[in-house]
């Protein structure tokens, strides 16, 4: 797989992931628990297959908008955890940080809407054809 379709799989996977999160929150504290911990996992796939723009972004609009979604889904992973480790009295924030995080990625996506649009509108390399 070529970096360009790996990087298109990863973004669906993470976008997937990440609605599927909300989708399941309603049917059972586990099943909403292991789809997050599997969208934390492609999130973390995603950093570091983007950490130069995360580190060093062109641009301070882009800077916050990195560092602010970073931080609240860091806020939202951990609240997340309290509420296995500590019980439901303990995570209140867990749903409003997670929605809070999501009307967040609107503004990251926002200000990469150019490099999403370059990798969906780049052509692939052209196949070597084997000479039978």
């Amino acid at each position: 797989m070529n970096t360009r379709t790996e990087r298109i799989v990863a973004d669906v996977a993470l976008v997937a992931t990440f609605v599927l999160s909300f989708l399941t929150h309603e049917n059972g504290a586990l099943l909403h628990s292991l789809v997050s911990l599997v969208f934390t996992v492609v999130l973390l796939h995603h950093v570091k297959h983007n950490w130069a723009p995360y580190r060093r972004p062109r641009g301070r609009s882009k800077w916050i908008a990195n560092n602010t979604l970073a931080l609240l889904m860091v806020a939202t992973t951990v609240t997340g955890l309290t509420f296995w480790i500590a019980g439901d009295d303990n995570a209140l924030a867990h749903g409003p940080l997670s929605v809070v995080a999501s009307i967040a990625v609107l503004p990251h996506v926002w200000v990469h809407r150019r490099t999403a649009l370059r990798l969906l509108k780049r052509r692939s390399l052209p196949q070597p054809v084997s000479a039978e």
